[in-house]
């Protein structure tokens, strides 16, 4: 399929190039040829792995039985399918921020960005993000929306892990190397959440507005060098995020400062025109609270969006997108050639990733599983060099075979996922080394933590405070909370206290651990590492790229 020129394009199909359709829209579409004929999308938010799901039943209608209704197979399937519709290949894009495997189960989950950084090593986030790319792009899908280039606020529940570092320095040599790695693949990178964060902002754009209060001064040494660095290092594409900033554009709707995804001085003369940004700038997802409560209208909510430069919009809230933006550009409130320059930027875009040359390759169960291994042993590689010491007041580590006999788990967190983990991964690990283990999410009161200490020889407290987990602003409420009255309270010599995420969790819950060892992540290399590192087999080198003291001074 060759390139076409925006003049073999209709109106409606250089708009569908400029935006991103959300996958549950199709699932209860029964004709995609018809839909895709009226909406005549660029590119798809791949999300879902239920097999179930109409749209990937439609394919297997189209292709018959033979189709393989593993969730990769299925979404190859699926974009193949739908540029056989189209004049223009159909592209699938996701957030893989930490590996596919929620999406697509098959594959792996790696460590959270704050993980890589505690290695001190650029070239695990090189590493880690093409093991990441490569298993996106064996899953059908060519648009990566990381790394996360924010230096956020530590108290920004919405960003825990999500960021490398507090460092602009540290920051900026990761997101280099995270890009490089991803673009090695022939995927494109996404450097996000333009402008960035501010030092203090904790508010979670899904729910509220967020605002970078600094000046342009602060915020370039602050953040702005790590955005003018993604971009040096040849970024297909920003995400636009969508906390204001006032010190470029002070406009206000309604007594509220517009957000960084509706200002023009921010994408078009700042991104586009100080940084020289030649990709494709796209939005961030557009149904978050803070943008949609902006405008009473969809004309205007879009239009505005346009106007101030960005080149694809990510995920549409309303199933009449393009009519929506084809009446504003008829209208006049949206110029054609602000159109057909974002259709182009998309374009160029494809083109690099050559979709104007080859299908998607066709992949065997083979190139999944040395996919999946290849990652496995790089996970394996870094883990030690990642998981950091917090505190180490004893010399219970490491501990001897012969003295432990029972161990207790105690998990306090939200995530089933990860308490599935300790099943699936802690609990064996133990078992493997001769000792019993039990499993408890909840210490009751002072008796049973003392029963605990009592009955155990050791005690492995895993706490788990993470991006959106729980939903809202990140800590322990109710049962989960009261039941630090208790903890530690008892067995503390011979206790190993575990942050699973948050970097921040061993100085707001747990001051008093003598043993506090922070994992970053719950992937099982990890896991498994740490039980090792317990028992001695190996070193944990990591060292946290945060200041994890909630008092000390923030840059």
């Amino acid at each position: 399929m060759r390139r076409p020129a925006l003049s073999e394009l209709t109106l409606r199909e250089r708009i569908g190039q400029t935006a991103v359709l959300r996958q549950k829209f199709l699932n209860n579409i029964t004709d995609l040829k018809e839909y895709f004929h009226r909406n005549p999308y660029g590119s798809i938010w791949t999300m879902a792995s239920n097999k179930n799901n109409n749209n990937m039943e439609n394919v297997a209608d189209e292709f018959g039985d033979q189709i393989d209704y593993a969730a990769d197979i299925r979404n190859r399937q699926f974009v193949e399918h739908v540029s056989t519709l189209m004049k223009v290949p159909f592209l699938s894009a996701m957030d893989a921020e930490r590996g596919c495997r929620k999406v697509f189960p098959f594959f792996s989950e790696t460590t959270s960005n704050t993980g890589i950084a505690a290695t001190g090593d650029p070239s695990c986030a090189y590493e880690l993000a093409k093991c990441i790319a490569h298993e996106i792009k064996l899953a059908g899908n060519l648009w990566d929306w990381g790394p996360v280039a924010d230096n956020s606020s530590p108290f920004s529940s919405s960003s825990l892990t999500r960021c490398f570092s507090s460092d602009p320095e540290i920051i900026k040599a990761m997101v280099t190397e995270y890009i490089r790695g991803v673009q090695s693949e022939g995927v494109a990178a996404t450097a996000k959440h333009f402008p960035g964060s501010d030092k203090d902002e904790y508010r979670d754009s899904h729910f509220s507005d967020g605002i970078i209060r600094q000046s342009m001064e602060d915020w370039y040494t602050r953040q702005g060098c790590i955005f003018e660095a993604a971009i040096k290092a040849g970024a297909y594409s920003v995400m636009i995020g969508h906390k204001a900033f006032p010190a470029c554009d002070d406009t206000k709707i309604n007594g509220r400062y517009i957000p960084a995804t509706m200002s023009k001085k921010i994408i078009t003369d700042l991104l586009k025109g100080r940084f020289g940004f030649e990709g494709v700038a796209i939005t961030d997802a557009v149904g978050m609270r803070s943008i949609t409560s902006m405008f009473d209208n969809s004309v205007d909510f879009y239009a505005s969006m346009y106007n101030a430069g960005n080149d694809v919009i990510l995920g549409p809230i309303h199933e009449d997108f393009i009519e929506i933006v084809e009446k504003a550009v008829l209208s006049g409130k949206i110029s054609e050639e602000r159109i057909n320059d974002a259709c182009e930027r998309v374009l160029d875009l494809k083109e690099k990733l050559g979709l104007f040359e080859k299908k998607l390759f066709q992949v065997t169960q083979q190139d999944r599983e040395e996919a999946a291994r290849k990652t496995t042993e790089i996970s394996q590689k870094y883990a030690p060099r990642s998981i950091t010491w917090m505190s180490r007041k004893n010399q219970l580590v490491p501990v001897e075979k012969k003295n432990i006999k029972k161990v207790q788990l105690i998990y306090i967190g939200y995530s089933n996922d990860v308490l599935q983990n300790l099943v699936d991964f802690v609990q064996p690990a133990f078992e493997k080394r001769g000792a019993a283990v039990s499993i408890v999410e909840q210490v009751k009161n002072e008796a049973h933590m003392m029963e605990i200490a009592r009955e155990n020889d050791l005690i492995v407290y895993f706490a788990h405070i993470a991006p959106h987990s729980p939903y809202g602003v990140g800590g322990f409420i109710q049962e989960k909370a009261t039941q630090f009255l208790h903890l530690l309270k008892y067995g503390g010599e011979k206790s190993i206290c575990v942050s699973t995420a948050s970097p921040f969790v061993y100085n707001d819950w747990f001051p008093a651990a003598e043993n506090f060892v922070n994992l970053y992540c719950s992937c099982p290399e990890f896991l498994q590492a740490l039980v090792a590192g317990i028992y001695g087999e190996c070193e944990f080198e990591g060292v946290c790229a945060y200041n994890a003291d909630p008092l000390a001074p923030r840059s």
